[in-house]
């Protein structure tokens, strides 16, 4: 409706102006009026130059006025192509990232999908080992059940044996061999060598002490035919543990219980590390010991250091011998020397017993002593 009045208004308007201009022409044309020395013809022309061109101005100002539309294409139009311009590039600039966004976005995508592959097999794979899980902890707890019925019935068969041998020691008649843990023999084996050479040895050295139980009075045993009962689990246990030390390892095979003539051997392993327990030279002990004329008595206080070295020894880790329970010896020549050099000091001596050489826990330990005045001996 607005439009359409304006198109009137102009319509009207640029007729009133052509109307006007044309009969001020005319006019100027009937009274030969000039303008700017101009002929009358000419003059009338310019009258009606100058209305079109009034209608032109006016058309113009009137749109001008009454449309924002008009006034920005006709004085905005450069403005409006920088913006145009600034906003195309803009728009591109804008379509070149959304473009290398969207790249970004499928593979970000293609992550995606990979890592929730890969999470559907590990959860795939947890679940079959935790239902693995499950079924081995079953069998485990199965076996431990077994394990636990199997050693309760080890131990009341190693009671009734114990009970049987015991029964047979004191109710048969018949010498005892070996007291219960009684070392029956010993031996040395280095470590970390090939299962199959230590397996060699341990059977080298039963067969020896077999032979050494044979000759005492033992018997071997009607099922297996071997003078000692010992499990195949224990034999295996000390071959490993043979295996798994890199140093000397003493080997001892105890009786279990009372052995008697004529039976045969229940019997056990002890394992020990094999060290160095008193270098050559070195002093053991020393004691001062005053001088008497009376022989024996030094000789008996002298015997009681030597008792004393021999405890001394065990608890330093010697093996003492499975009979005497003593550990070494002196020589007896050097008993007698010793005893008469503190007789006929006249005073008090300091007794110091000396090992003879490098002694291991295997032993024997040998001694020497040596008796020293504690202060000079002043003659008259």
């Amino acid at each position: 409706m607005y439009s359409l009045i304006l198109v009137s208004t102009l319509v009207i308007i640029s007729g009133l102006i052509a109307f006007v201009g044309d009969w001020v022409g005319l006019k100027i044309g009937k009274k030969r009026v000039t303008i700017f020395g101009l002929r009358p013809h000419y003059t009338a022309i310019f009258v009606t130059v100058i209305s079109g061109i009034l209608i032109a101005i006016i058309t113009i100002t009137i749109l001008a006025i009454s449309s924002n539309d008009v006034r920005t294409a006709l004085f905005g139009m450069e403005e409006l192509k920088q913006k145009l311009s600034s906003l195309s590039q803009e728009v591109e600039l804008g379509n070149m990232q959304l473009s290398s966004t969207k790249e970004e976005l499928k593979g970000k995508n293609a992550q995606l999908q990979e890592i929730d592959e890969k999470y559907q097999k590990l959860s795939e794979d947890i679940k079959n080992k935790i239902s693995q899980l499950e079924e081995l902890s079953k069998i485990r707890d199965g076996l431990i059940e077994e394990k636990d019925k199997l050693d309760k019935e080890v131990e009341e068969l190693n009671a009734t044996i114990k009970a049987l041998y015991s029964g047979i020691a004191w109710i048969r008649e018949g010498e005892v061999i070996f007291g219960s843990d009684e070392q029956i023999a010993l031996t040395i084996i280095q470590g970390q060598r090939p299962i199959e050479e230590i397996k060699k040895e341990l059977i080298r050295f039963l067969n020896e002490a077999s032979n050494k139980v044979l000759a005492m009075g033992a018997k071997k045993d009607e099922r297996t035919n071997q003078a000692f009962i010992i499990s195949q689990e224990e034999f295996e246990d000390i071959t490993q543990k043979i295996y798994d030390s890199d140093k000397e390892m003493i080997v001892r095979l105890l009786s279990s219980i009372n052995v008697i003539e004529g039976e045969p051997i229940v019997a056990h392993f002890s394992l020990l590390e094999n060290k160095l327990v008193f270098k050559v030279n070195e002093e053991i002990i020393s004691e001062e010991i005053e001088s008497t004329e009376v022989y024996s008595e030094v000789e008996n206080k002298l015997l009681s250091l030597l008792r004393k070295v021999n405890i001394i020894a065990v608890k330093e880790g010697i093996i003492p011998d499975p009979k005497t329970s003593f550990v070494g010896a002196v020589s007896a020549t050097n008993l007698y020397d010793t005893v008469r050099t503190i007789v006929e000091s006249g005073t008090t001596m300091k007794v110091t017993v000396i090992s003879i050489d490098d002694t291991w826990r295997t032993g024997p330990l040998r001694v020497r002593m040596e008796a020293k005045p504690i202060s000079p001996v002043t003659t008259g």
